[in-house]
């Protein structure tokens, strides 16, 4: 792979990209597959884009061929490009999804981390497997069963499993300390791992939950059958009973999900997109076992790029971050580089998959419903974007501010007699929680019992930066009272600040047999606000600062539980509190752990050689220092 910059100044013109365009040759671009990365004035990447042939991509954009506005829109800011050569098409997807990642380029599309999706896993490897909920897939050798798109199915899906499956509930941990049998044994809802049970009878158990999870209800019902057969034959009634069991409550389960079976391969997604202007959502919906399980939508704001552009790049980032990936992928148009992006999937599904462009039957209908889907969710989003709206000019109008606030944020402050003291800030844009911009403050100055000094503290570091990367919020919220709502100017005033609006919010507490309303505390203004408790301005208010006090408190109570956890480990460089635990679980106290070698220590999880070495090496000084005392 070569870098091979190329680059032309548009500085002190209005329109860089047309400095640029000017000057740009393309013919020394090489024919071959690559990535180009397009940069703004300053250098700064702005778009990163892919091609089978970089010289033709790139001279559809220098010679106008490309007439679609949002390309014309994109090179009015390109001021140089550079350009990376790959071997392979394959390679140049890679490529441009790791700079993706690393660059964060505006005008890309960037699929945040998932941590909505719920899977089932069950790790084989282990002696007595066990069914699990997770959220995040790993390569750690198990199976992975999903996604589940809502909590409800995955009760129901337990619920099923541990009735009539009974696999152990215990974690490993628990399994290894017991030393007389569960109650959930007692109820025949489990096994009994802890006691005395066949393993060969146990692996058959979770081969028939890989069965149901599998959507395989139909084998799974033919086995049973077979089963309770052969041991009726052999005069073994209770065993075919609890089979009969099991055999009737699996086909009452699957008898309500046979009318929504599809015909064709079992596991499959149907990827519809929706777009208008520079809004656009994609909806997917999933199909295991041939049947329909659910669906997910996914909205974007601000994009730019080329639809097909837009489509690959999200399927190379939705394939790293689905829990499972099935044989077929259909999409709604054809994609330049199908192939390439089917060997990458397939590689991290470890079987074929199949990227196709059905154009009729069953299967193009199945795409032109995961379409309309997507512009339904595109409709509904549009109307909750417009009452958030609203309900931001209400906030306007309530604090008399001079635009609607876009962007709040709250800050609450969480200690215990000045303690591990922390602030916390939750932020809402558009009228909805943005986590991804929330932060936590551990409180680095202040001793004792100040809250005014902990958030002054707070807001000068949140608000420095804040300066520094022109990011000032549209209005700032502060859980409290008109103490709080001074400090807050106070800060304001000695960093320059002067166009930030700024309100404190009072909480409403009980007095006698009522509750005192929600009151909101204005700059140079004697008396609070008190509006009728009813508006949804007052609602959209609480919700921000209970969201700000939940988020603070959360992290107060994790640095506590840290502190509580004391133990010489944790003096190690590299050793937290979970490697500690790791330590003590799986070894002992701290004279087995010093008496342990090398390499019993490093094959530990989250330890390697070196970090061993330290750990012996830490005990061993400390030992040393013990016996000098």
């Amino acid at each position: 792979m070569n870098d091979k910059p190329i680059s032309a100044s548009g500085a002190g013109d209005s329109t860089p990209g047309k400095v640029f365009l000017a000057t740009f040759d393309v013919g020394r671009i090489p024919a071959s597959p690559g990535c180009y990365i397009m940069q703004d004035a300053k250098k700064k990447p702005i778009y990163i884009g892919k091609a089978k042939n970089l010289r033709a991509r790139l001279r559809t954009y220098v010679n106008k061929q490309d007439t679609r506005y949002r390309v014309k829109f994109l090179l009015r800011h390109v001021a140089h490009i550079e350009f990376l050569v790959t071997t392979t098409e394959k390679e140049a997807l890679l490529l441009e999804n790791s700079l993706i990642k690393q660059y964060k380029p505006r005008y890309n599309v960037q699929l945040k981390d998932d941590k909505t999706y719920v899977s089932l896993r069950i790790d084989l490897e282990g002696r007595y497997p066990r069914v699990t909920v997770v959220r995040r897939y790993k390569k750690d050798g198990a199976r992975y069963f999903g996604p589940y798109t809502s909590a409800s199915a995955v009760r129901e899906t337990l619920k099923l499993i541990r009735r009539f499956f009974p696999l152990r509930l215990c974690s490993d941990r628990v399994l290894r300390s017991r030393t007389r049998p569960c109650l959930y044994r007692q109820m025949g809802q489990c096994m009994g791992p802890c006691g005395a049970v066949d393993d060969a009878q146990y692996r058959e158990v979770v081969n028939q939950v890989m069965l149901v999870l599998q959507g395989r209800t139909e084998d799974l019902e033919n086995y049973l059958a077979e089963q309770i057969q052969g041991h009726a034959e052999r005069l073994e009634f209770e065993q075919a009973a609890l089979l009969r069991d099991r055999l009737f409550a699996l086909r009452k389960t699957v008898e309500r999900q046979r009318t929504v079976a599809v015909p064709g391969v079992e596991d499959r997604d149907a990827i519809g997109l929706y777009q208008e202007g520079r809004y656009v959502v994609v909806q997917a919906i999933f199909f295991r076992g041939g049947k329909m399980v659910g669906g997910r939508d996914y909205a974007f704001e601000g994009c730019e790029m080329p639809v097909d552009e837009f489509l690959s790049s999200f399927l190379l980032q939705y394939g790293a971050q689905a829990p499972t990936l099935p044989a077929e992928i259909l999409v709604p148009f054809e994609l330049e580089d199908a192939d390439a992006l089917a060997e990458i999937l397939a590689e991290r599904r470890g079987a074929k998959v199949a990227i196709l462009y059905p154009q009729r039957g069953d299967k193009a209908a199945l795409v032109e419903l995961a379409v309309r889907n997507a512009r339904h969710s595109f409709t509904e989003r549009q109307l909750v974007k417009e009452a958030n709206k609203d309900l931001l000019e209400q906030v306007r109008k309530a604090f008399d501010l001079a635009k609607a606030p876009h962007r709040m944020e709250c800050f609450d402050i969480s200690n215990l007699q000045g303690d591990r003291a922390v602030g916390g800030m939750a932020v809402f844009e558009d009228g909805l929680p943005n986590k991804a911009r929330y932060r936590r403050y551990a409180i680095r100055t202040v001793q004792g019992q100040d809250d005014f000094a902990m958030l002054r503290e707070v807001l000068m570091r949140r608000y420095k930066r804040a300066i520094e990367e022109d990011d000032l919020p549209g209005l700032a919220v502060i859980d409290g009272g008109r103490g709080q709502l001074n400090v807050a100017r106070a800060v304001f005033d000695d960093l320059g600040i002067d166009d930030l609006p700024v309100v404190s919010i009072a909480k409403s507490r009980v007095e006698g047999e009522s509750r005192s309303p929600e009151r909101f505390f204005l700059p140079n203004r004697v008396n609070p606000i008190v509006l009728p408790q009813h508006l949804p301005v007052v609602r959209l208010m609480a919700r921000l600062r209970d969201e700000a006090h939940r988020f603070a408190v959360t992290y107060h109570r994790k640095r506590r539980r840290e502190a509580a956890f004391k133990t010489p480990l944790t003096d190690i460089p590299g050793v937290g509190p979970k490697r500690a635990r790791t330590l003590l679980t799986q070894l002992g106290s701290l004279a087995t752990i010093a008496g342990s070698s090398v390499e019993a220590i490093a094959a530990l999880p989250g330890f390697n050689e070196k970090m061993a070495r330290a750990v012996l090496e830490h005990l061993g000084a400390r030992e040393t220092e013990g016996v000098r005392s």
